[in-house]
C-alpha cells in the first residue's frame, strides 16, 4: 500500500482517492442559511457541524482486482459489497454535514432535511442507493449473542497473521499475510472509514475479517 514499484501494491493505490471534480463545493454563494428552513437546524449547524472535517472518500479500482485472484474479493463479491465500495460519485462535504446535522433516525428509519427538502430514507431506499442488504447480524462494535461463542480473537489473528509471533502484543498490519492486508485496507478505508490508526488492526477490524474470512 506504500511502495509504488510492487505491482499489488502501487496498481491498487490509483483506487485509494477521487479525483479532483468530486470534491467540487457547492458553490460559494449558496449561504449556509439557505440549506435550513429553521434557525435552530441553522445554530445547530453552525455549532456542532459546520467545522468538522470529511474523510475523503475512497472506491476500488475492480480494473485492476479483475484480473487477480485475491480470495478478499470474491468475498466481497459473495456479500454484494462490489458496487458499493467501487462506487464513484461527486462528494459535497456541506451538503453532507448538512445531511447529518439534521438527521434522525425513527425505527430504522432515516430522517433528514436540507435545502428545505425532506429526505426519508428506509430500509429500501437505502439498498436502491447503496446496493447494500439491510440482512445480517446487527453489529455496534461488540459481538451479537449469535456469534459470540464463534468467534476468537487468537484464532482470527491465526488466520490473518503471517506467523504467530505477530500475535503478540498490539496487532498491525505489518503483521497481516497479503490476503488480510488488502482486506483489512479495504474496510478501514472504504467499507467503514477512519481517520487515525490505520496502521492497527482493532479487535472490531478482526471481527469484520473473521465474518469475511468464515462467510
Amino acid at each position: 500500500m506504500a511502495e509504488p514499484s510492487k505491482k499489488h501494491k502501487g496498481s491498487s493505490s490509483r483506487s485509494q482517492r477521487h479525483s479532483k471534480a468530486q470534491d467540487t463545493p457547492i458553490p460559494s454563494t449558496i449561504s449556509s442559511s439557505l440549506l435550513f428552513s429553521s434557525e435552530e437546524q441553522c445554530t445547530r449547524y453552525t455549532n456542532l457541524f459546520s467545522s468538522h472535517s470529511i474523510i475523503d472518500p475512497k472506491f476500488i479500482d475492480m480494473d485492476f482486482f479483475s484480473n487477480e485472484s485475491f480470495e478478499c474479493i470474491q468475498a466481497f463479491q459473495n456479500s454484494n459489497f462490489i458496487p458499493f465500495i467501487s462506487l464513484k460519485l461527486s462528494v459535497y462535504s456541506k451538503l453532507v454535514k448538512a445531511f447529518y446535522s439534521n438527521l434522525e433516525i425513527q425505527e430504522s428509519t432515516l430522517i433528514s432535511e436540507v435545502f428545505w427538502i425532506k429526505m426519508v430514507i428506509d430500509q429500501s431506499l437505502f439498498y436502491d442507493l447503496t446496493q447494500l442488504s439491510s440482512d445480517g447480524v446487527p453489529f455496534e462494535g461488540a459481538l451479537d449473542d449469535d456469534w459470540k461463542f464463534e468467534f476468537s480473537v487468537h484464532d482470527t489473528c491465526r488466520l490473518a497473521c503471517t506467523n504467530q509471533e505477530d500475535m503478540i502484543g498490539r496487532l498491525l498490519v505489518s503483521s497481516l499475510a497479503l490476503e488480510s492486508h488488502i482486506l483489512h485496507y479495504l474496510i478501514v478505508r472504504i467499507l467503514l472509514p477512519r481517520s487515525s490508526n490505520l496502521a492497527q488492526v482493532s479487535e472490531e477490524d478482526l471481527i469484520v475479517m473473521w465474518a469475511f474470512h468464515t462467510g
